[in-house]
């Protein structure tokens, strides 16, 4: 089919676009507290929602407020619905911008804004995609559905109250991600593995506190121990963490006096998200690890040990005994996220993200038959199951095609450790608007969208409406 006019209708929109981005932005739509009825995550979460849903009106579009959680944008009906699902909430606007995070400033042909990408600016090439295809007066088979919620960041209780007052479209896709098409996320399982130790049994080397992490979904690039100096010097303790060090790759250790005849030893390593835990140094694996060498502990020592030995650094689970693999989805991956001790109780929280393969029931057996030697217990503080939707599926057969027409790029699935807001909505797939080769500015300073991707974007988004909710994808 020629979609000429439809791209050239896009093309049209790009001030107008550009503006409404802008506008968007500057709100700073972060999560806060409820602030009256049908405004659950405060006043500028709804703002933002209120502002999304008065753009859409304007455009002629039926739109629905379910109660502050989220609102959707509607156009036409027929025996299924096809769904894009976005958000309009932010993650806290942080430090280090060099452009003013609520400002949209342009610069290089990119703009710049808390929201740019994450999703403010996917979730308008949404709506201006259904606005084009409207315009264009391109025949739909389906109806189509956008859907903004308001909680993404922090939860994603929105879908769950959308889904108890609303019938969720049949299929879809989720702009907030990146380009072919993501149609596997792997499940995951947050695993806290933890035993009382009691006191420290006149240890040589007492260790009196750990600390490491605040979310199990990052790698910790900083761990501590508070540890008694009854038996060693200051002098002497660093002299040994020195020769620890020399034996590993990738080793910092270092301890200063804490005063009270205690030290802190640091391990300085580095930060990355949990899904790709090879790309950082866990800080709090190689802190066990070199406590574990340094024989400190008492009371904690057996446990420091086995958690040295079962998790450490290592980011496969091979060690643990849950380390799976498959063609499809990849490697299992772990991640040590939060480690605490307050001379009472050891605890280590991991991340873990398994593939297709992947059993949780057994992960969590296998886990307590490799600690239990040191008396040390397991149980799942969360956990979901994994999502795959078939390549042979109508949207992603029909979004790989679309994807291709439009850019001439090869087409190809995904699979990511990673969680998005696919999982929410049934048969539905991640899908941009980030390209193959992009760098991820989701969640750090100076956040952008790339303004011709961006319109490239819309034109995707757009034919995928004519070609999929249009009847050409045959089931």
């Amino acid at each position: 089919m020629d979609y000429t006019n439809l791209d050239r209708i896009v093309d049209s929109y790009r001030d107008e676009l550009v503006e409404n981005i802008r506008k968007w932005i500057a709100i700073p739509s972060v999560q806060g507290a409820p602030a009256g009825e049908n405004a659950p995550f405060g006043k500028e979460v709804r703002r933002m929602l209120d502002t999304a849903l008065a753009d859409a009106r304007s455009f002629g579009f039926d739109v629905r407020d379910i109660d502050g959680y989220a609102g959707d944008i509607s156009y036409g009906s027929g025996p299924q619905t096809m769904g894009m699902l976005a958000h309009l909430d932010v993650v806290p606007l942080g430090d280090g911008w060099t452009h003013d995070p609520l400002g949209g400033e342009i610069e290089n042909g990119k703009l710049y804004g808390r929201g740019a990408t994450d999703d403010k600016g996917p979730a308008l090439c949404a709506l201006y995609a259904m606005r084009a295809v409207k315009e264009a007066g391109i025949p739909l088979k389906d109806g189509v559905r956008l859907i903004l919620g308001c909680d993404e960041e922090t939860g994603m209780s929105d879908m769950r109250h959308y889904a108890g007052k609303v019938k969720m479209p049949d299929y879809g896709f989720s702009p907030d991600a990146e380009f072919p098409v993501i149609n596997i996320e792997k499940g995951g399982v947050n695993m806290r593995l933890s035993k009382v130790t009691g006191g420290e049994d006149g240890a040589d080397i007492p260790v009196c506190s750990l600390y490491a992490g605040e979310r199990p979904n990052v790698v910790p690039a900083e761990a501590t121990a508070v540890v008694g100096l009854e038996n060693i010097t200051l002098d002497a303790l660093n002299d040994r963490l020195s020769a620890i060090a020399a034996k590993h790759e990738k080793f910092n250790l270092k301890a200063v006096a804490e005063g009270e005849g205690r030290a802190k030893i640091t391990a300085t390593g580095v930060n990355a998200h949990a899904a790709m835990p090879e790309r950082g140094v866990n800080a709090a694996g190689m802190l066990l690890i070199a406590l574990k060498e340094l024989g400190a502990g008492g009371g904690s020592r057996e446990a420091i040990a086995m958690l040295a030995d079962a998790v450490g650094m290592e980011h496969t689970g091979a060690s643990l005994g849950i380390a799976c693999e498959d063609e499809l989805s990849g490697a299992l991956t772990c991640n040590l996220g939060i480690l605490r001790y307050d001379s009472n109780e050891l605890s280590a929280l991991l991340d873990i993200r398994y593939p297709l393969c992947g059993s949780e029931e057994l992960m969590l057996g296998q886990a307590a038959k490799r600690v239990a030697p040191a008396g040390m217990s397991v149980c799942c503080a969360s956990s979901h199951t994994p999502l795959h939707v078939p390549a042979e599926s109508k949207i992603v057969r029909g979004l790989l095609k679309v994807y291709h027409d439009v850019t001439g790029l090869p087409a190809y699935t995904i699979a990511i450790g990673g969680g998005t807001y696919s999982r929410m909505m049934p048969n539905t797939v991640a899908f941009g608007v980030c390209f193959p080769g992009d760098m991820d500015v989701c969640h750090i300073a100076d956040e952008y969208i790339d303004l011709e991707k961006l319109m490239l974007g819309v034109k995707i988004f757009a034919h995928a409406i004519a070609e999929i909710a249009g009847g050409q994808i045959e089931d």
